[in-house]
């Protein structure tokens, strides 16, 4: 152990996305020009550093975040992002994260958001889609270039219908992320 540190040092100095980034404190700083490559899909992750900077800057306390989660294809992916670098919760961040520290837990509780996930992302029925909302007690979501690589189509598109029905509002907006506010009812 003493000796990994004398070895890997610069070995992992070297170990980046942009080697043009030099040294420096912003762990964001990459993600200007770096390109993220899912299932043969480049994603340039500007777009994901904007919006990241908008939460950042604009929301205020901890309202929870929906995103993809990338388990079904693999742990060590882009997937968490959001959670990850404005400290808001999610529904779910790294499953195998979420195992390990809640192990005494029935793994149950993690494949049951695991599976909202999906439903939120995947599913058309908005009453289904709202009930995940809810459940969890969300307050944004999340849709970006990864979010249309792991769930393309009509479950996407059912955001836009729902904030025409009253029930979401578009909080931020750039060329490829759209960050969906829920719309509370006073009940």
């Amino acid at each position: 152990a003493a000796l990994y540190p004398i070895y890997a040092t610069r070995a992992k100095i070297n170990d980046r996305y942009d080697s043009q980034v030099g040294p420096t404190l912003d762990g964001m700083a990459y993600m200007q020009r770096a390109v993220y490559t899912m299932e043969g899909t480049p994603i340039e992750l500007k777009w994901d550093y904007a919006a990241i900077n908008w939460l950042l800057d604009n929301v205020k306390g901890s309202p929870v975040i929906a995103e993809c989660n990338t388990e079904e294809r693999g742990l060590y992916r882009w997937g968490s992002r959001v959670s990850i670098y404005t400290g808001m919760p999610t529904i779910l961040g790294w499953s195998w994260h979420q195992r390990q520290q809640r192990s005494a837990m029935p793994s149950e509780w993690i494949d049951r958001r695991l599976r909202d996930v999906t439903t939120l992302y995947r599913d058309t029925s908005i009453d289904a889609t709202v009930t995940v909302l809810k459940r969890y007690d969300v307050r944004y979501i999340y849709v970006g270039d990864l979010e249309r690589v792991y769930y393309p189509g009509a479950g996407l598109d059912k955001f836009e219908d729902m904030r025409a029905q009253g029930l979401l509002t578009l909080a931020y907006h750039n060329e490829h992320v759209q960050i969906y506010e829920v719309v509370k009812n006073e009940e």
